[in-house]
């Protein structure tokens, strides 16, 4: 069958579609089917429906609920967000405060884990050390695998949320009572406290930490959501199916990303150098790390807001960091001179930065250690994938078991 055959009997199959975008969408997915005889990476293959986030990628529009995630991030709270994603709906002011106060309630560990966590190996990477954390709260909640209760499962969920910031400061501090006798008032300031207290003492970085909370709670179907669907679809229970979340977040094509692009910018070590890094890169078909999305095919709503609103109040007064903060400075630098430069370069093919190239930079500026930066992006997308969990067993629907194309040898014997 030709081009153009295909072409005229797949709008023929489509004719009945009044939706535009569902159209386009449908006809590029029975071309690859036709193609290729399969979906590589199950792209643009949907496996769910699910009301808790959405991505508009030729608007470059990211909401949560139907809101907007900007103006989540602007005027709602870390608890007002949680809420409306694992609830469906923004909480009135006692809804509010009574989540943060279970929030606030739970954030302490048992005394068996955290005593693992103080003699895990002190070169574990964080995420790992996270995913393993995670784990072993199991051993503690021996009815977890009972995942039928909607009720339960968000007050596990909401428990685990709370538990992240208590893992990772445990492991960051080597201290089991770092937050002992410490009074906070919101999720977000103990989060950042479990980084830096310096800067957990200051409301303008308080409200900069909620903010980027917020724009990383959710991201509809990306890898580390899918592995919490995946393994949630065989009933496994809240621990298992968030630990294999972090394992895949931790992946550099995912969250891993922001870690690299850190070291990237400092390997590029000053602005004037990256022209000649951008052209090596594409000289040698090496991925530019930060640069370009899967799904937006303009710029990234979260990294926009990165960029424009979070950044500014940190790195606006250019003389103050100079002296302050050399190093920092030049980071910041480097990056501002690189996305100019890929802009200018791959700009027309839609490839533009994303979240993770410019969080890095605020996460530096507040003293995360460069191998912490993932650990804050699971602390806030834990929220999305506790929603698709409850969101899943509310459904109950089928366990997934994609179905795969054989390639190897045909039926063979042994020869006796």
């Amino acid at each position: 069958m030709t081009e153009k055959h295909l072409e005229e009997k797949l709008n023929r199959l489509l004719e009945f579609v009044d939706d535009p975008q569902k159209k386009e969408h449908y006809y590029r997915l029975i071309s690859t089917l036709l193609e290729k005889g399969y979906f590589p990476g199950l792209a643009e293959v949907p496996v769910v429906k699910s009301a808790i986030s959405h991505i508009d990628g030729e608007r470059g529009l990211l909401t949560y609920r139907g809101y907007p995630v900007e103006e989540l991030a602007e005027y709602c709270s870390f608890e007002s967000v949680a809420f409306l994603i694992l609830n469906g709906d923004l909480p009135l002011e006692a809804e509010e405060k009574e989540f943060r106060e279970k929030l606030l309630d739970n954030i302490y560990l048992p005394e068996c884990v955290s005593d693992s966590i103080l003699h895990f190996n002190p070169n574990l990477h964080p995420m790992n050390m996270l995913s393993a954390a995670v784990l072993l709260l199991e051993a503690v909640d021996k009815d977890s695998w009972q995942v039928d209760n909607h009720r339960e499962n968000v007050k596990r969920a909401i428990a685990l949320i709370a538990k992240f910031p208590t893992i990772i400061g445990t492991f960051l501090t080597g201290k089991a009572d770092f937050n002992k006798g410490r009074k906070f008032n919101s999720f977000a300031e103990y989060a950042l406290f479990c980084f830096s207290p310096e800067h957990a003492a200051k409301p303008e970085y308080v409200k900069m930490f909620e903010e980027s909370l917020i724009l990383h709670m959710d991201h509809t179907m990306n890898n580390s959501t899918f592995s919490a669907r995946a393994v949630g679809s065989s009933q496994a229970g809240i621990y298992a199916l968030i630990s294999s979340a972090i394992n895949s977040l931790s992946g550099p094509l995912h969250g891993g990303a922001n870690e690299r692009v850190v070291r990237t910018l400092e390997a590029i070590g000053s602005a004037d150098q990256v022209p000649r890094h951008v052209e090596n890169s594409l000289e040698h078909h090496q991925k530019i790390m930060g640069v370009g999305h899967r799904i937006y095919k303009t710029y990234d709503p979260r990294a926009k807001y990165f960029k424009d609103v979070i950044l500014p109040k940190i790195y606006g007064d250019e003389e103050k960091i100079k002296a302050e903060r050399p190093d920092l400075w030049n980071l910041y630098e480097t990056a501002v001179t690189l996305e100019r430069y890929v802009q200018e370069k791959l700009g027309k093919k839609n490839l533009h930065p994303n979240v993770d190239f410019w969080s890095g930079l605020f996460y530096k500026a507040v003293n995360v250690p460069t191998e912490y930066f993932t650990t804050i992006f699971a602390m806030a997308r834990v929220v999305g994938w506790t929603a698709h969990w409850i969101e899943q067993q509310d459904s109950a629907g089928k366990i997934y078991r994609p179905y795969q194309l054989y390639v190897g040898f045909d039926t063979r014997h042994i020869v006796k």
